[in-house]
């Protein structure tokens, strides 16, 4: 090989390199975003999409929504899924040995849980009514609490409840008795679209198979709570572009103006 040829050869072989080096950066680069977004989604927050008119009118069919993750947080839970793998179940079992509790549902927050009760449906949006403790009754269409250490029903106000919902909460027929006491660490949810509903009134799904315990959603089955609602539209549907030139919502954001949380003043007095 002649001297003329060597810085040839040289430069090459910076190039190839170069290359290799280049491609590392970004494996490693595309590895970290990964990891990342994985954290994020799995302890910070996630987006979802409502399907169904259970939550009407407080939500809406095709909505998208960001569900904070992070206000829950609480590693001592039991994370795993029945379904999950040998080693995602061995992470989990890790996690619940980190000492991390950031909080809990509240009274009136609307969540999304995970129930275990359907595989073709797995996540559900529902809002929180009865707290752990409390002992929760149905009468006359109206709900009625006793807190938990307290003495005496007060029938609870729910505004958000719409015109035919409202006076309108009942139980199945097939159901025993019209008061619950809910257990420890678990929580009693309802949709706010009270006629056409799968809550904690009918178990999910049916309570003769399931028992009276499946009434009561277990804390390490609430994934998170509503945190901003982006609406939906449909660039394809009639009425999105209005003749007048204005875009038309299907259903307008309304980012943190919304029903995700409500108080009920009544219980404190």
């Amino acid at each position: 090989m002649s001297q003329a040829e060597t810085p040839f050869i040289e430069t090459d072989l910076r190039e190839i390199n170069s290359t290799f080096s280049e491609f590392i950066i970004f494996l490693r680069d595309f590895v970290l975003i990964l990891i990342v977004v994985f954290f994020i989604r799995t302890f910070v927050i996630t987006p979802f999409q409502i399907n169904g008119a259970s939550m009407e009118a407080s939500y809406h069919d095709k909505e998208f929504i960001l569900v904070d993750k992070f206000s829950y947080l609480d590693f001592a839970q039991d994370m795993s899924d029945p379904a999950d793998s040998p080693i995602w179940a061995y992470i989990t079992s890790i996690w619940q040995k980190i000492p991390i509790h950031i909080g809990d549902p509240v009274r009136g927050d609307v969540v999304v849980i995970k129930p275990h009760v359907d595989k073709t449906r797995e996540h559900y949006i529902k809002r929180v009514i009865g707290m752990p403790g409390d002992i929760i009754r149905f009468e006359s269409g109206s709900v009625s609490l006793q807190v938990a250490g307290g003495t005496g029903f007060v029938t609870i106000h729910e505004p958000y409840l719409s015109a035919s919902n409202s006076g309108h909460t009942y139980l199945p027929d097939y159901i025993e008795g019209n008061q619950f006491l809910i257990p420890a660490d678990t929580y009693w949810v309802m949709w706010d679209n009270r006629q056409n509903s799968a809550d904690s009134r009918q178990c999910f799904q049916n309570c003769f198979w399931v028992g009276t315990n499946a009434h009561f959603i277990k804390r390490s089955n609430v994934i998170g709570r509503i945190l901003i609602d982006f609406g939906y539209f449909n660039i394809f549907s009639e009425g999105w572009l209005l003749s007048n030139g204005k875009f038309g919502w299907t259903h307008a954001p309304r980012f943190l103006s919304h029903a995700r949380q409500a108080t009920y003043p009544e219980l404190d007095k």
